[in-house]
């Protein structure tokens, strides 16, 4: 089983995950809910440090250079990760603002969570056509009509970006917790981030 384009779009997934809530970590930078914003850098410090370590490690493995039509077409079929990145964003601030603060409701007609199902209508077969035609027909015009699908889910996928913003504003202004176990949190945050990249190393050293 051919496990390069999963390889890919899981790059690009999480390459996205580490921007959205660096930045997200960034807005977050102030005295109430400056613990989560430690907590979250935290994070995506080691997950973009556990990246990092991956791309290195395969670089050293590899021993023949990929031909160019193939790294872009992972190229492109990470960003089909990077839009999933986006809507997942969306998903989870989406559940926060609604279903957890109920201060917030879903403008999409079919309502929430049925709206789940609009986007799955979506982003399903683009990304099962934009597999098929970036690594199952391999001629070069199959590359070339990717990119049009790929730059609409694009669009798409800062549609929702922009949608988990404005729910991830709700959640900023929500956040509450006690200063000593905000900082607990941040603690064990980092113990197991550390704990984590030690097993990361041993199991690929």
């Amino acid at each position: 089983m051919n496990i390069g384009p999963l390889k890919s779009l899981a790059a690009g997934f999480s390459g996205a995950t580490v921007l959205i809530w660096t930045c997200n970590a960034i807005t977050l930078a102030n005295v109430e809910t400056r613990w989560l914003a430690a907590s979250i850098l935290t994070i995506a410090l080691i997950s973009f440090s556990s990246i990092i370590s991956l791309r290195l490690k395969k670089k050293r493995n590899i021993t023949a250079n990929a031909e160019p039509s193939e790294k872009w077409r992972k190229l492109i079929f990470a960003l089909q990760g990077a839009v999933l990145a986006c809507w997942i964003f969306d998903l989870t601030t989406t559940f926060y603002a609604i279903n957890i603060t109920h201060v917030a409701t879903e403008v999409n007609p079919l309502g929430w969570p049925l709206a789940i199902l609009g986007a799955l209508a979506f982003y399903g077969p683009t990304l099962a056509l934009s597999y098929v035609l970036l690594f199952r027909i391999k001629e070069r015009f199959a590359l070339y009509a990717a990119i049009p699908v790929t730059a609409v889910a694009l669009l798409m996928g800062v549609m929702n970006l922009h949608a988990g913003t404005m729910n991830f504003e709700v959640f900023a202004g929500t956040a509450s917790l006690a200063t000593e176990l905000g900082y607990g949190f941040l603690t064990l945050t980092a113990i197991a981030g550390y704990a984590s990249i030690r097993i990361f190393y041993k199991r690929n050293s």
